[in-house]
């Protein structure tokens, strides 16, 4: 799964184009603008099989895609803002073509020197990271938890070196293994690997996690009943190299159980030595994750309209149009800007909290005018009465204004 550089790769795609010809699994996003969706279709048109197209988007689509929104970090997150975050970034993560959210991270940080999770890491991760899953799965993403075993307990960078916990196997069991079977059990799609040495889980202070097939294989597979995909962390880290080339990593990386190889430099060498390996169950899991989820938004959008008979929405083009009544446009600009019919959404406060509130006039202006009205929350239908009506479910902006646009897409 090699690496896409949006600001390198966009102008000149040809060798993107030429891999995705060949067959790789997919593509780790990095980096992208208003012209990521027509360069991932361009890759899947050219591709002879389904693309898996993923991206670290741990504090939302925005981290990647300049336009799109973040959230604050995980360990600012309380399980309920998990579950909100994930649901967020996935209706952005989908509209741009990414299927996939290498996050939540799982690692419990209990080493205070370490240098590269600290914020990244929620404050409970067994109750928080399964609930981001649920949340990102129910609007169509699928989710990858990391770093498997757990990368919390390290004091180095394992994108410069090989971190050694050095933690008895109990101490693993009660305190790094919860918040990866707490997600297992939410139903995360993928694991992520870490390139940290686990002496009491793979026998030795020199094998990279990543390369056991006692950790990958026996732990994850056979003892914990994971069925989804193994993804090893990125191939250019030092801490899985150690001496070893990236086709050398690659390859141990498959016979220890790892289903995708991730990111490396060399991709043309590991491409030449993996080609030769017999995985068929993993090109199965590789099939199967690169199927796009339900999204329950599109089955709302649907359900709402048949389940309210009839719409006042003649043929033609009828461009969806947000007006906050409650906010910045007066009921006038309502007036003056809608022909009929039309459809005005009312929204919650793009803030994170606070429900949108109507103003007498605003009622007055919407019944006036006869608009097909889609609404929230039901205290919202109070005074209102329009010729038909379409209900959302939740009260989410996001879920709100992505409903409407695939209830009225013409």
């Amino acid at each position: 799964m090699p690496g896409l550089r949006f600001q390198r790769d966009v102008d000149a795609p040809d060798a993107l184009l030429r891999l995705a010809a060949r067959g790789v699994g997919g593509f780790c996003v990095f980096g992208g603008d208003d012209r990521l969706p027509a360069l991932l279709r361009r890759l899947r048109e050219a591709a002879p099989h389904p693309l898996l197209i993923a991206s670290d988007v741990e504090d939302g689509a925005g981290q990647q895609v300049a336009g799109l929104s973040r959230h604050p970090p995980a360990a600012a997150l309380t399980p309920d803002a998990a579950e909100i975050a994930g649901a967020r970034t996935a209706v952005e993560a989908r509209r741009v073509g990414i299927t996939m959210a290498f996050a939540p991270v799982c690692d419990v940080v209990s080493e205070p020197r370490n240098p590269i999770l600290q914020a990244r890491a929620f404050a409970d991760p067994a109750a928080s990271a399964p609930r981001f899953v649920v949340g990102a799965r129910r609007m169509g993403l699928r989710t990858c938890a990391k770093h498997f075993p757990g990368h919390g307990a390290a004091a180095l960078d394992s994108h410069d070196a090989l971190p050694v916990v050095d933690a008895p196997a109990e101490t693993w069991r009660a305190r790094d293994l919860p918040p990866f079977a707490a997600c297992i059990a939410a139903g995360v799609d993928a694991i992520m690997t870490a390139h940290v040495a686990c002496p009491a889980l793979t026998g030795s202070a020199t094998l990279p996690a990543t390369l056991s097939r006692r950790v990958m294989t026996s732990l994850l597979r056979e003892e914990m009943g994971f069925r989804g995909l193994l993804v090893s962390d990125a191939l250019l880290m030092d801490g899985v190299l150690q001496g070893r080339s990236e086709a050398q990593a690659a390859v141990a990386a498959l016979q220890a159980g790892c289903d995708v190889v991730l990111c490396p430099s060399d991709v043309e060498g590991v491409l030449g030595a993996i080609e030769r390996i017999e995985a068929s169950a993993s090109l199965d899991r590789i099939a199967a994750a690169a199927q796009p989820l339900p999204d329950a938004l599109a089955a709302a959008a649907e359900a709402s309209v048949r389940s309210r008979g009839p719409l006042p929405v003649g043929p033609g083009p009828h461009p969806i149009r947000t007006f906050d009544l409650g906010g910045s446009d007066p009921p006038e600009a309502l007036r003056r800007s809608l022909s009929l019919p039309a459809v005005a959404i009312l929204r919650r406060d793009r803030a994170w909290g606070g429900p949108l509130l109507l103003p007498p006039e605003a009622r007055a202006a919407a019944r006036e005018a006869g608009l097909l009205i889609l609404l929230g929350p039901p205290v919202l239908m109070e005074g209102l009465h329009p010729p038909a009506w379409v209900q959302a479910p939740g009260e989410d902006p996001l879920t709100l204004e992505a409903v409407a646009r695939r209830a009225f897409g013409r």
